[in-house]
Parts: C-alpha cells; structure tokens; sequence
C-alpha cells in the first residue's frame, strides 16, 4: 500500500464552539491508513449517494460513448450520482497521444491492478464497489449504469457524509463529517480523492479519428489518504457524530485547482464496499 507523507493538522475551535472536547491546543495526526477523530457536529443531509469509476483512455476508442452515457446519468441522478475517470498506465489504451497531458496515475494504477482491470477491457467501471461471490461488479460503462446507481441510491443511508475544502497559503484543508444513521459493525475506512475537470487532452474516437479538442472530466489526479483509506476511530453506533480535517500540499501547478473536486467516501474496509460518498469543489 502507498503510505503518504505525515499531516499534522490543527483543529479550528470555530467549527467545535458546542464541543468542550476541543481547543486550539489539539492536533489531528494522519499517516497512511492510520488516523485520529474527533467528535463531530452531524451531518444535515442524509442522502444516499453512489460512486461510479469509470477505468478508461485516451486511446480507447468505445471511451466516448462511455463519457456520454455517464454524463447522462450524472444529468439524470444530479448530487446523488459522483463519477470519476481513472487513467492507470495500461499501455494498449492510456498513453498520451501526441505530446497531450498524460493523465495517467500511479493511484490509478494500484486501483486498478486491485480490483481486474489493469490490461484487460476498457472502459470498465464499477458503481459503489458492488462485491460479488467472485470479486466486483464490473461492467462496460456505455450501458447498465442506471440498474446499479439505482440499486445504491434507493437505500436509506446507513452513515451520513459531507466534506468541504478550502485553499489557503499552498495548503487545501478538507473538512469531512459523519454521522452514523443505523449500528454499523464493519471496520470502516475514510479515502479522500482530488479530480478535475476540463482538461484537454487528444482522445481517439469511435472512427479512428483522433479529437485533438477533447475535453476529459472527472479526471483523478491523486489519492489524499492511503489508497485503501484512513481509518475511522468510531463505535458505529446510530447517532454517532465523528469528524476529521486533513491538510493537502501534494497537488501540482499544472492542475487548475478552480475545476478541481475533493471527493469523500466511507468504505468497508473488508469488502472494499463503498457505504456513501460525498463531493465538494474546492474553494
């Protein structure tokens, strides 16, 4: 596993005013999976919301139509559908064409290799990291999108999510609450990505052709915690309010952070089920 650089955060006393447990003098600690919270102050929205991956490539020609019909959807679901775009280094498919932004990730690698991707088909994608008896539901994104999101989102939410981001003196400080809404039993885990929007790489399309004009979204550009998650200090018991803040100094110039999104989920930290997630731009 990728273990990321220790984060010492302070705690801003502003947002604990109803929490005696907190003062200026306390410090969160983040290290890889490893992780600190504190008690929170809930979680206003409730919803239930899914995650879709798409694993995909410049050079893949049936991408497109993926883009397209996950674009749909996101239209169709609005904030209870989150997608992101993976580029890992498959070398048939996701090689920068031309002298192209490379969008490739070694995050995306890693996730990749994990779950059967890596070298096989593409656009290959998951929605809420659904087990199955032989490993994941995995499925070609240009159709069957709609069945799986509403199979996630017609739940009630078992935990609660937000999160907010915000820039300040080269730091991103990511603020996520939690509210745990029925008994959860599970180890859970916490993963904090960053993705963007707008980016204008050359894609090869259906035809052959190659469209130097195309704009990619949802584009991962790192993990924040480890790839498997921080872990969440927590009883699991309803009502449970829990929250933790960490500081991101890892993203690079060339991203423009005003088209870029943190996005939150909470995971089983066995199954690698993801129970909800949350998006908030970064600002």
């Amino acid at each position: 596993m990728k273990l990321k650089p220790i984060f010492i955060l302070t705690v801003c006393t502003l947002l604990f005013a109803s929490c005696d447990k907190i003062d200026e003098n306390n410090y969160l600690l983040f290290s890889g999976a490893e992780g600190e919270w504190v008690d929170g102050q809930g979680v206003s929205d409730h919803s239930q919301r899914a995650l879709i991956e798409k694993y995909t490539g410049v050079r893949c020609v049936n991408c497109p139509t993926a883009d397209e019909a996950i674009n749909n959807a996101l239209t169709q679901y609005g904030s209870q559908l989150i997608a992101v775009a993976i580029h890992d280094s498959c070398l048939a498919f996701t090689r920068p064409i031309g002298d192209s932004p490379d969008l490739r990730t070694p995050d995306g690698d890693a996730w990749s290799k994990a779950f059967g991707i890596y070298n096989g088909s593409y656009p290959n994608g998951m929605v809420s990291r659904k087990p199955t008896a032989t490993g994941f539901d995995l499925f070609t994104p240009t159709s069957g999108i709609n069945d799986r999101v509403n199979e996630v989102i017609d739940n009630e939410a078992n935990i609660a999510i937000q999160c907010s981001a915000a820039l300040a003196d080269g730091t991103i400080n990511i603020d996520v609450n939690l509210e745990f809404l029925k008994n959860i039993t599970e180890s859970l885990t916490l993963t904090l990505f960053i993705m963007e929007d707008g980016i204008n790489a050359t894609q090869r399309m259906l035809d052959g052709t190659d469209n130097e004009e195309y704009i990619h979204n949802h584009v991962l550009r790192d993990v924040i915690t480890d790839i498997w998650g921080a872990n969440i200090d927590c009883t699991g018991t309803a009502g449970e309010k829990r929250f933790a803040r960490f500081a991101y100094t890892q993203f690079k110039e060339e991203w423009n952070l005003q088209n870029c999104h943190i996005v939150a989920f909470v995971s089983d930290m066995g199954s690698k089920q993801i129970l909800n997630v949350a998006e908030c731009e970064v600002e």
